[in-house]
């Protein structure tokens, strides 16, 4: 192995047995020089995702499942991941390969720069998203620009409500997270301390298998979490990080 830093993959899921798979096997590859260990954590799936994790990596050191049956929701699924993460550094990928595994090296090795934070940015050079329709582009601008305006913490980070990032498991700890909706990147960088944050570019697609799991009660969610983040005064901490970007 050259990788000198252990990670912890975190895959939330719900009903992504056409997907699960696919994601698992491709980050284990991208992850070959590396020490790992895979998280899925699963919420209960009705099409047992959750029974094929278990049977298809029985055995598996590097791959384990955590079914939720009392929860669910993907940002709390990503917080039970790191609670259940015993590496260095914690990653979250979508099971639905909207994020590219093959990137997870490149958001490893940006933390050789002293970043706490890495984020997966579609708005940096490099990014971008694939198919997206006119409506669902205006959609996420408009969530971006709400989120800016109000948690200034925010606005020196092109990509703020990214699925797709990595931290030092040390910056959580103690750390009382709380998501509501699917943005806990958001709940991160308001609520943890850390120091440097870098971007990583990567491309956005759509996904291939399955259904989407964004729905209005999931945009609803998002406009509570940034209510809550306000309401409870982390949009008025004062927060001078810088934030690079690396080369694609």
């Amino acid at each position: 192995m050259t990788g000198s830093r252990s990670v912890s993959i975190i895959i939330p899921t719900y009903n992504e047995r056409e997907n699960i798979e696919r994601v698992v096997d491709r980050c284990r590859a991208a992850l070959a020089d590396y020490r790992f260990e895979i998280v899925v954590v699963d919420d209960d799936s009705p099409d047992k995702t959750w029974q094929l994790v278990a049977d298809a990596y029985e055995g598996a050191e590097a791959v384990r499942i955590v079914r939720r049956t009392e929860e669910s929701g993907l940002a709390t699924a990503v917080s039970r991941g790191f609670d259940e993460a015993t590496a260095e550094l914690c990653a979250v990928i979508d099971a639905d390969l909207q994020h590219p595994p093959e990137k997870l090296p490149a958001l490893i090795e940006a933390f050789d720069t002293g970043a706490d934070i890495v984020i997966g940015s579609r708005h940096v050079a490099g990014g971008g998203v694939e198919n997206w329709s006119l409506l669902r582009r205006i959609v996420s601008r408009g969530a971006m620009t709400i989120t800016k305006l109000a948690l200034a913490p925010t606005r020196g980070i092109s990509d703020p409500m990214s699925g797709f990032f990595a931290i030092r498991r040390e910056i959580i700890d103690g750390v009382a997270l709380a998501p509501t909706g699917y943005k806990i990147l958001l709940e991160v960088l308001m609520k943890c301390e850390y120091d440097r944050i870098a971007e990583v570019p990567y491309v956005f697609t759509e996904r291939e298998r399955g259904e989407s799991k964004l729905t209005a009660d999931e945009y609803l969610g998002f406009l509570a979490h940034i209510y809550d983040l306000r309401r409870n005064g982390y949009a008025e901490r004062e927060r001078d990080v810088p934030v690079s970007v690396e080369s694609p």
